[in-house]
């Protein structure tokens, strides 16, 4: 990095050289090409869930404003009764863990910053799946790890190859990184693919640490864990950004072996400390709700409303494309080659002249120069076809 400015006594300031690893994202660009929000931009690039939450949640959270416990520091674990719900909750999907294995965290991206701080020496090695979600490698490199990345190719629908993984595994590995359901594909881990790779974890001495901020939002099939594969392996991270869909309210979760979690716990009490009492609170009602299942099934409906009608469209109005049609989480990702080979430049002509902003494939991995990634849950049906019809539009000028 270079100077800064100079301080007082002439000397020049300078900055962490580690923040070359954190280059302008792909969605800072996008946001500068549009300057504040109009009427006429379809926004198609953030993972944000459009649908609100439950109502009368949300008056209980008024009502917690009142309770003097919301604004006490909360423990760096979380709130005791907030991890047994979430460790109870887990149990759903074959996750078998106890209460002093689950912390709660301070949004899921902390979980991921404070993972890959309890586990990473500088020129450790973690593996991840090309392509997978932005903020890993950054955060990695960022504290002196190397990425070693394994392609998911898109003719084996995005499901990483277990003998691609072993093979990537070295004494300088950490850990492997699984994103399911995924993002930025929507694919769902095949339920052999994934107890195979936590196993070669497990033999290997490995950790896995598994994504699963979309693990309620699933179209088809069904979301399974892969812990019980490998219970002294795997670390599970969560959010509550997209299940109930307050990602304003920065809450997340992390489980994993004890051990770990402690380790977890005294890294937070450096860093984050704990995190906020209100939202805990918020989400401790939320995960007690009885109608909290038809609330899941009706968000997941209209979701797949939105998932098809942007499916339909694609077809409709960007013919050439090629994709997998995602059976989970909240995007659409889109191979536009030959008409795109660089999807960074097509995805800012796109906002600054057509406006409507999508995600371009270089921000989840380096072989992904002329994909797309579009969020079909953050506008309706009418508005999600006329951004991909502007894609369309777009497409038809670069192939003239």
């Amino acid at each position: 990095m270079g100077d800064t400015g100079a301080s007082e006594t002439g000397m020049p300031r300078r900055l962490s050289s580690r923040l070359s690893s954190l280059a302008a994202s792909p969605m800072k660009i996008i946001d500068s090409l549009l300057g504040p929000a109009g009427a006429d931009v379809i926004r198609l690039h953030a993972g944000e869930p459009s649908l609100p939450p439950p109502l009368e949640l949300v008056d209980s959270l008024v009502d917690d404003l009142r309770r003097p416990e919301s604004y006490a520091y909360a423990p760096t674990r979380g709130l005791p009764e907030l991890r047994e719900a979430v460790a109870e909750e887990l149990k759903r999907d074959g996750t078998s863990v106890s209460f002093d294995e689950v912390a709660i965290t301070p949004s899921g991206t902390s979980a991921i910053f404070s993972a890959m701080s309890v586990l990473l020496d500088p020129g450790d090695e973690v593996i991840l799946v090309d392509p997978t979600f932005m903020i890993y490698r950054p955060v990695i490199e960022y504290l002196g790890g190397r990425v070693r990345w394994v392609r998911a190719s898109p003719e084996r629908g995005f499901q990483p190859d277990p003998d691609a993984v072993a093979a990537a595994i070295n004494d300088r590995t950490k850990a492997i990184v699984l994103v399911d359901p995924d993002n930025p594909t929507g694919r769902l881990l095949d339920p052999d693919i994934g107890r195979a790779i936590a196993e070669l974890a497990q033999d290997r001495g490995v950790y896995l640490m598994v994504d699963e901020a979309y693990r309620r939002i699933v179209y088809e099939g069904s979301y399974r864990s892969v812990q019980p594969y490998a219970p002294d392996s795997v670390i599970g991270l969560g959010t509550f950004s997209k299940d109930p869909g307050v990602p304003g309210l920065r809450l997340g979760y992390i489980y994993g072996p004890k051990d770990f979690i402690d380790a977890y716990a005294s890294f937070n009490g450096h860093a984050f400390f704990g995190a906020s009492n209100m939202s805990q609170l918020y989400v401790l009602r939320y995960l007690r709700w009885e109608g909290r299942e038809k609330f899941i099934e009706s968000v997941v409906a209209e979701y797949r409303r939105r998932r098809d009608a942007a499916v339909k469209a694609m077809r409709r109005y960007v013919p050439s494309a090629r994709f997998t049609e995602p059976r989970a989480s909240m995007y659409l990702y889109a191979d536009l080659s030959p008409l795109v080979n660089d999807a960074e430049s097509f995805a800012s002509r796109l906002a600054s002249k057509y406006r409507v902003t999508v995600m371009p494939g270089t921000a989840f991995g380096p072989a992904n120069r002329t994909f797309i990634r579009v969020t079909f849950v953050s506008q309706p049906p009418e508005r999600l076809e006329e951004g991909i019809r502007r894609i369309g539009e777009a497409l038809g000028e670069a192939g003239q």
